[in-house]
């Protein structure tokens, strides 16, 4: 059985505000913010922080690999074990994601990374986000794997995935969309614009459609040059900028998104920006060379990114707390902002905000222990139960 906990000698970073208060933990929910000298009953085990700092568990809405895994290839046990290396990197829940999928294999990769999902062991595998395959631009995606949506399609991803289809990008404007959009959210589905050419004046009515966010905000989606009327050109970023519930996913690795754009992002309300690492095979490895697909050979990096032989970007070689350190830095936001933007907002994005992606009672105790100095990753509980420690 579960004993309860009261964290001492820590700062807890909460919505609010980060607190010099005990975190009591009551099971596996978090509890109340209590005065350090507060009296409690004698039936809690008290653990010293040591002045750490306790944040709450990351989310990562896109990610299509880590270390030797690519999930497109839905090789059997790597959802597994890739969800035990993202303890390490303060992640208590995760999107596996699967690039742009040719039709007469889509519905087998999603059924067996569903099941994939199911039997995860280390952070949770929430469920599956399918990145395409109905793009208007490919980007570093498949062009052959391209694809039109409509309510069928719609339909046969959901029965592949059982109800473990979590999240879809797609292009809004293509022929089709609308109905492909309404069959997913009435099954519960978060939709993300990505990849997109939409008209920015159309993005309003495709917000209406039931949009909650966006893949990768200024990535594959074009800007538009100046016309020498010495106007601003309002283009399709303007566009879902100006939408002001609009969820925005950004790579944050200071090389998708220029550092001054990820400051100016930053300081935007809370609500709006969500990191996602697009991490691809290899990430939180070494430096190597591997074939995305067939013929398309790219190369991983940390510190860096992942790009082709060419020099374009394919993704980034990001973990979730590298993100998180980086939008701290790069964006000069504050520990709270950054949970919002890790942890909250990609939480709210699913409809599982009441649930979990933030310290407050009631809520699952799913938090990491960081490292005052560094923000480096200490410790991670997911229910409150110790996951992960370093040095262990």
């Amino acid at each position: 059985m579960q004993v309860n906990q009261r964290w001492t000698n820590v700062s807890v970073t909460t919505v609010d505000g980060v607190v010099d208060r005990d975190l009591l933990i009551v099971g596996d929910r978090f509890g109340d913010l209590i005065d350090p000298d507060a009296a409690v009953g004698e039936d809690w085990q008290r653990i010293d922080g040591q002045g750490a700092i306790l944040y709450p568990g990351m989310i990562d809405l896109l990610q299509h690999g880590m270390q030797r895994h690519l999930y497109s290839d839905a090789t059997p046990g790597a959802i597994d074990e890739t969800s035990r290396f993202l303890l390490a990197c303060g992640t208590t829940g995760f999107l596996p994601s699967i690039g742009a999928t040719p039709t007469d294999r889509l519905e087998g990769v999603l059924q067996n990374l569903s099941a994939q999902c199911r039997t995860a062991t280390g952070a949770r595998a929430i469920g599956v986000h399918s990145e395409g395959p109905c793009f208007a631009l490919p980007g570093a995606h498949n062009p052959d794997n391209l694809g039109q949506p409509g309510a069928a399609l719609a339909e046969a991803m959901l029965e592949a995935t059982g109800g473990a289809l979590k999240a879809v990008t797609l292009a809004p404007e293509l022929p089709g969309a609308q109905d492909f959009i309404g069959a997913l959210k009435a099954d519960g589905v978060s939709i993300h614009l990505g990849h997109s050419m939409a008209a920015p004046d159309d993005v309003a009515r495709y917000v209406s459609w039931g949009i909650d966010a966006v893949t990768h905000i200024y990535n594959v989606m074009p800007t538009l040059p100046p016309d020498g009327s010495g106007i601003h050109p309002f283009s399709l970023p303007d566009a879902l900028l100006a939408e002001k519930d609009l969820a925005l996913g950004l790579i944050c690795d200071g090389i998708h998104v220029h550092p001054k754009l990820v400051q100016m992002l930053a300081q935007l309300p809370p609500h709006r920006v969500f990191l996602e690492t697009d991490a691809m095979k290899h990430a939180g490895d070494e430096d190597t060379d591997f074939e995305f697909y067939p013929g398309y050979w790219v190369r991983s990096e940390r510190g860096n990114a992942v790009r082709d032989r060419q020099g374009r970007l394919c993704g980034s070689s990001l973990t979730p707390d590298e993100a998180m350190r980086n939008y701290v830095r790069m964006g000069g936001t504050d520990l709270v902002g950054a949970a919002h933007a890790t942890s909250l907002v990609p939480a709210r994005v699913l409809g599982m905000d009441s649930e979990f992606g933030s310290i407050a009672p009631g809520k699952l105790a799913d938090f990491v222990v960081l490292d005052p100095e560094t923000l480096a990753v200490q410790a991670t509980y997911m229910a409150g139960s110790k996951r992960y420690e370093l040095g262990q």
